[in-house]
């Protein structure tokens, strides 16, 4: 189910806005529940820089973490970002679970509970890949967008190791 006050998005302003307002109408929950401040999960937002057409074409998951690399005590944030298209069909949140764990065992990596985060093991893959420059790191947040038909379907906010899933309202909370 869609959310039916949300306009299809159209640029990287409508993507920032409408996170903005599903953060901002679960701001209490997130807060008590995850321990941070609504103004952190807005900086992982903010590092939404480009516009995905397509977010607008194809169902697509754009997954952005903020990682420490152990090794370079200088570097204090660093930004991994990705954009998955999924198959154009309509996704609940089961199907995209089933559809993520089928990507990661084609990579030869175990089924997760939770494969709409981006975990360890992939970005050792990317690292392999020479599509990211560290390998030992750590990942200390996290924020997922799964968009279908032009509009934001699910949020879902990683801090350490809690998370909460978006819609309207908290459809899902693991700590």
């Amino acid at each position: 189910m869609l959310l039916p006050n949300r306009r299809r998005v159209k640029n990287i302003e409508d993507v920032k806005e409408q996170i903005g307002k599903i953060i901002s109408n679960n701001a209490r929950k997130i807060e008590s529940n995850l321990k941070v401040t609504i103004t952190e999960i807005l900086s992982l937002v903010s590092e939404i820089s480009e516009f995905n057409d397509n977010w607008t074409n194809h169902p697509s998951i754009h997954r952005i973490a903020w990682i420490n690399n152990p090794k370079e005590d200088t570097v204090k944030k660093i930004t991994f970002e990705e954009n998955i298209v999924l198959p154009d069909v309509s996704h609940d949140l089961e199907l995209i679970i089933r559809m993520l764990n089928h990507m990661r065992e084609s990579k030869n990596l175990k089924a997760t509970k939770m494969p709409l985060f981006i975990h360890p093991d992939e970005i050792s893959i990317a690292h392999k890949e020479g599509k990211f420059p560290y390998q030992r790191i750590t990942i200390t947040s996290q924020i997922a967008i799964v968009f279908q038909k032009g509009r934001i379907k699910y949020v879902g906010v990683v801090i350490d190791r809690n998370y909460v899933l978006l819609q309207n309202k908290l459809i899902e909370l693991f700590t």
